[in-house]
């Protein structure tokens, strides 16, 4: 029986490729938005007005393994977004990539046993 032609070392260029296109714009973090009272006496906010807002933050868990995060200016926030879908991204190819590997191992391991 011919043996299947291999597509795993396509898959990983594919991946590979990919990984460092998302790689590039990837940014670290999870967003949320919150609306604040300022300190402006007699602001609507004050009272029964609405807040100001949305802003945006990015949290994400630092080196220390303490939360921490940033504020996210409305001028860099649609690059924000993007960012953040981009790592979401990332790690699925990554984790896909790392599938193909254990299938890998897991093959040539099977191969020494039948030799």
């Amino acid at each position: 029986m011919p043996k299947k032609p291999d597509t795993q070392p396509d898959r990983r260029e594919e991946l590979a490729e990919e990984i460092a296109r998302l790689a590039a714009v990837a940014v670290f973090g999870t967003i949320s938005e919150t609306y604040r009272t300022c300190g402006r006496p007699g602001c609507r906010c004050q009272t029964t007005g609405p807040k100001h807002g949305p802003h945006m933050y990015i949290s994400y868990r630092g080196d220390a393994g303490k939360t921490t995060g940033y504020y996210v200016p409305q001028a860099a926030q649609e690059e924000i977004r993007a960012g953040v879908a981009a790592w979401q991204s990332l790690q699925q190819r990554l984790r896909d990539l790392a599938e193909l590997t254990r299938q890998d191992i897991l093959a040539r391991a099977r191969e020494r046993r039948d030799e």
